[in-house]
């Protein structure tokens, strides 16, 4: 019974901390990665920005890995461009 009366403060410490802050700059990573005209499909987009600190960063990041090498870019295929370019911390080769 105790727990349940926890639960909706915990919720709202939740909503209204740090958290709420973190979760708008994968956000503006997301928007931003929507006005890219590189095929990015939803899932790499999202493997793109999940957990960013600074969306704008990241897709600068994806677009110049991802870019072709004639006009500055790495040339990367779009896999290695996001595993280059993502902020969290998921491996980039499953076993």
């Amino acid at each position: 019974m105790r727990i349940s009366k926890l639960l909706v403060p915990l919720a709202f410490i939740m909503l209204f901390s740090n958290g709420v802050a973190a979760a708008s700059e994968p956000s503006k990573c997301w928007a931003l990665a929507g006005e890219l005209d590189s095929g990015l499909t939803v899932g790499m987009g999202m493997k793109l920005c999940s957990g960013t600190t600074d969306g704008a960063a990241t897709i600068q990041c994806f677009t110049e890995a991802f870019g072709n090498p004639v006009t500055g870019g790495f040339g990367l295929n779009m896999g290695l461009a996001v595993n280059l370019c993502k902020s969290n911390s998921e491996p980039f080769y499953k076993d």
